[in-house]
């Protein structure tokens, strides 16, 4: 059976400090170790800002989530790769230094390489993916292409040819962007759950674009989509990006749920406080205390 690894985009998020984590401010290994308590995979955001991020930051984050032997980072290639279109030699070095070191210790989910809705199926934009394909090989490199001109069979195959896989991204249904299909090229699969506000994303505002929570209904079509899915490969990481207001913890809970035997998993009382509809599936718990101690704080694991 495949393997299903939930998680969301970021841990660093202020937000979730009143709707997920047990107290505010907390360091940021902290915030990631109590992460994996409740979750299996995250998107390493902090790579997408910064190109000096190296194998020294990947062995603190890995130390962070030992407890969890299950669990995944997924690295977010530098906005230099994919939004400006560069192929800077010293970023590749520091990007292939952080991937070996979560690769070496068993716990690399993939390179996530997001592009924008602005990068077309041109021939110099195809050329692009060879290059990346080439750069990162021997790695997992996960590509998330938003327009729609990249819907076609030959799509597929550049991929192949690159060695890279699709990112299959649930966004708003708006003319041009990419319809949601669940494919893959490989035996892992990669679902991105954006939302689907599409007020938010023609605003163009970052809040606003992510400002989606996905009702009972939508959870159990992405259920049906992530088990379709799962035919196809041995591993499918599952991230909910529809980080405003912390909504993706309660979805992200929420699918780990529906993919769950017994329906049910242990919510933090800090989700339960802002998301009181997660007591559906909230397992009860024992009164187990976490590492963070206080009848608050505890284990969610």
């Amino acid at each position: 059976m495949a393997r299903y690894l939930v998680g969301v985009g970021g841990w660093e998020h202020e937000v979730y400090d009143g709707c997920f984590y047990p107290r505010p401010k907390l360091e940021s290994t902290d915030k990631l170790t109590f992460l994996a308590e409740c979750f299996d995979a995250v998107e390493v955001r902090q790579t997408f800002w910064d190109a000096d991020l190296g194998a020294r930051e990947a062995r603190e984050w890995i130390a962070a989530v030992g407890a969890n032997r299950s669990f995944l980072f997924t690295i977010k290639l530098h906005a230099s790769f994919t939004h400006q279109r560069l192929l800077k030699a010293q970023a590749a070095r520091n990007v292939r230094a952080l991937l070996s070191e979560f690769a070496h210790r068993n716990r690399l989910g993939g390179l996530l390489a997001q592009f924008p809705y602005g990068f077309t199926n041109t021939s110099g934009n195809r050329y692009h993916l060879l290059k990346i394909g080439e750069v990162f090989r021997g790695f997992p490199v996960f590509v998330e292409l938003r327009h729609e001109s990249w819907h076609q069979t030959s799509t597929r195959e550049l991929l192949e040819e690159s060695g890279l896989q699709p990112v299959s991204a649930d966004m708003p249904r708006i003319k041009q962007f990419m319809p949601f299909t669940t494919t893959t090229i490989g035996n892992r699969g990669y679902i991105r759950l954006h939302g689907r506000n599409e007020k938010g994303w023609l605003l163009n505002g970052y809040d606003s674009r992510y400002d989606y929570l996905y009702n009972g209904r939508e959870i159990q079509e992405l259920r049906r989509r992530c088990e379709a899915l799962a035919q196809k490969c041995h591993d499918v990481i599952i991230i909910c990006n529809n980080t405003t207001g912390g909504k993706a913890i309660a979805n992200a809970l929420q699918l780990r749920a529906a993919l769950t035997e017994s329906r049910r998993v242990n919510v933090p009382d800090s989700a339960l406080r802002v998301f009181p509809h997660l007591d559906a599936v909230a397992r009860h718990r024992n009164g187990a205390v976490s590492l963070f101690g206080g009848e608050d704080y505890r284990e969610a694991m």
